[in-house]
């Protein structure tokens, strides 16, 4: 069965170079780069995370195939599934991870985020890992050999991917704490695991590429809606979005002892209330494991009296229940699939797309010409920008105090893209005072794209 999804997911992903996030984007596109010898803007966009040591190899066989990078996600969400599973199915829970892996894999987020290059993948993996790694370190009798440093290097790793990582080192802290260990054995870990942690953010510069303080209820609904190329929800997705995290609240207070007993359980538990701060779709996914996860075990265990009265009243309401949801789950999960094969996108990949289109042009003429020009992009999202356009592509300059300043900052930029769902009105302020070097090229419902004319072309 897991191969089945597997290949009916990988039939479903984009083949093209959008909808993919910005960190994501960062770790292929220095990956490649690696692998080409080629030098690349890559290197100014900051420290990627643990993602380039995956896309490497990758890199190496199929550079310049972001296909491949999403195969790669997929199976590494396959993984993330049968830890997760192998987790639950502990304790006569068998049908409870039945049950729960199969949701999670059937989620139109978790397609999404697989599509999208997402970090949630990685850090579910990470999750079902706790455990069994934690397993293999105790039959070690004490000693801190190989698989100790395996859990510092996840905790590097889950750091790296997002606010949501620092959960895995915590759980890890918490344990050391709690259980009786070597004393010299317990100094290390507890001095070990927050010097790594603190590598991993100084070496990444905290988390530059995503965005703090956003509201939940959107990227919550997603867990049922899917992938939408405009941003807006219905009151019955924002009611849903609302339904959610209530539940999710709910199962996590009922079950914190259960799932704080073990290192899997207490890292997926601690992920949510970390990862909250930055409360994107990598969030809600795991959200949504959390809920899945803890949940069903509670469900079964209610049920268990009924069991006198037959299957049917036992077990009858709850198949009723999956029915609806994966009913519900397969139907977003096509609407998703046409929208990848109309290759509609989200405003911001639309501003990418059209700029692309545009620059392709220019170079195949160039090209016929034998004159093809150096094309360099300023743009929110260098990385994503620099993938599809393949081209140079740098973050957007800061706003200067002028605009000649402003100028003066955009030596070799031939395009900057400024998106509407960014303050950057200083900076838009600017390029209007040099109407007679910068040009609109290309107004979209996401942005403006504004040509940089030469020198000689303008004053």
């Amino acid at each position: 069965m897991l191969l089945a999804w597997a290949v009916l997911v990988g039939f479903a992903l984009h083949a093209g170079p959008y909808g993919l996030t910005e960190e994501g984007s960062k770790a292929l596109l220095l990956a490649w780069s690696i692998a080409d010898q080629v030098p690349s803007t890559a290197i100014t966009l900051g420290a990627p995370d643990i993602r380039l040591i995956f896309f490497l190899p990758l890199a190496f066989l199929w550079s310049g195939q972001v296909i491949a990078a999403k195969l790669l996600t997929l199976l590494v969400m396959a993984a993330a599934g049968v830890l997760l599973y192998s987790w639950r199915a502990r304790d006569d829970q068998g049908e409870a991870a039945l049950l729960a892996t199969g949701l999670l894999l059937l989620a139109p987020l978790t397609v999404d985020r697989i599509d999208s290059l997402s970090a949630a993948p990685f850090l579910l993996a990470i999750c079902g890992t706790a455990a069994w790694l934690n397993g293999r370190l105790n039959l070690e009798r004490g000693t801190l050999g190989g698989w100790f440093f395996a859990q510092l290097f996840l905790c590097g790793a889950a750091v790296s991917l997002h606010p949501a990582g620092l959960a895995y080192p915590a759980a890890l802290i918490l344990y050391w704490w709690a259980e009786p260990k070597e004393r010299r054995d317990r100094q290390i870990a507890l001095l070990g695991v927050p010097l790594i942690v603190a590598l991993a953010l100084v070496i990444r510069a905290g988390w530059s590429g995503i965005a703090f303080g956003q509201n939940p209820l959107p990227v919550a609904a997603a867990v049922f809606s899917g992938s939408r190329p405009d941003a807006t929800l219905s009151v019955v997705a924002w009611l849903g979005g609302f339904a959610l995290i209530a539940m999710t609240a709910a199962v996590a207070l009922h079950e914190r002892r259960r799932l704080m007993a073990d290192l899997t359980g207490g890292t997926l538990t601690l992920s949510v209330l970390f990862g909250a701060v930055a409360a994107d779709k990598t969030w809600a996914l795991l959200l949504f494991a959390l809920l899945v996860y803890g949940g069903f075990p509670w469900l079964l265990r209610a049920c268990a009296p009924l069991k006198a009265h037959g299957l049917m009243v036992q077990r009858g309401w709850l198949w009723v229940l999956l029915v609806v949801i994966c009913t519900a789950f397969m139907r977003t999960n096509r609407a998703d699939f046409e929208v990848r094969r109309l290759n509609l996108l989200s405003p911001e990949d639309d501003l990418i797309r059209e700029l692309a289109v545009g620059m392709n042009g220019l170079k195949s003429a160039g090209t016929a010409s034998g004159q093809a020009p150096p094309m360099l992009v300023a743009s929110p999202w260098p990385a994503r920008t620099s993938i599809a356009c393949k081209c140079g592509a740098l973050p957007l300059p800061p706003a200067a105090k002028d605009p000649a300043s402003q100028l003066a900052m955009m030596r070799g930029v031939s395009y900057v893209i400024l998106a509407d769902s960014m303050d950057s009105r200083a900076l838009a302020n600017n390029f209007a005072q040099l109407s007679a070097r910068v040009e609109v090229v290309s107004k979209q419902p996401g942005g403006v794209i504004l040509r940089v004319k030469p020198p000689r072309d303008g004053l």
